[in-house]
């Protein structure tokens, strides 16, 4: 796995559903793509705390404005990325449920991605459900834009 490749393809394809869950119409129903998007970042910002030390947000489902998340949404990618280097750190943390665990930075960072990449696919259906179509965001459409 190249670390870096796939938190840039994580964060390409979190701006292409964002940017379909903001295009949508503003008398649409969006909370639960709201909650979705929500949770996936706000997952996103729980690991980098967990990593470094430091108190994460308690809330794994909280209600965030569009506002709050597109802070997250520019904060969390260099956050992700400068965790690179300590890829083979073994890190302990609690989850949400106070259980301890061990694991190394580079498979909760995969983790990372592959939970986001869950999330965007409901959100893809959420968005159909509306009659927009969902951005194509598959780890190969990411790669062919790098080409052009």
């Amino acid at each position: 796995m190249d670390p870096e490749k796939m938190l840039r393809y994580d964060n390409w394809a979190n701006t292409r559903i964002f940017r379909a869950f903001s295009n949508l119409d503003p008398s649409q129903e969006k909370s639960e793509i709201r909650k979705l998007l929500a949770h996936l970042l706000t997952a996103q910002r729980v690991w980098v705390n967990r990593i470094k030390g430091e108190p994460a947000p308690t809330e794994i489902w909280p209600d965030l404005s569009v506002e709050e998340l597109v802070n997250l949404l520019n904060e969390n990618p260099p956050l992700l990325l400068s965790l690179i280097p300590d890829k083979d750190l073994s890190v302990e943390y609690q989850n949400s449920r106070g259980e301890s665990f061990q694991n190394s930075v580079e498979d909760i960072l995969m983790h990372l991605i592959i939970h986001g990449q869950h999330h965007r696919a409901q959100i893809a259906s959420l968005l159909r459900t509306t009659g927009a179509t969902p951005p194509a965001t598959d780890f190969i459409f990411f790669l062919r834009t790098l080409e052009n």
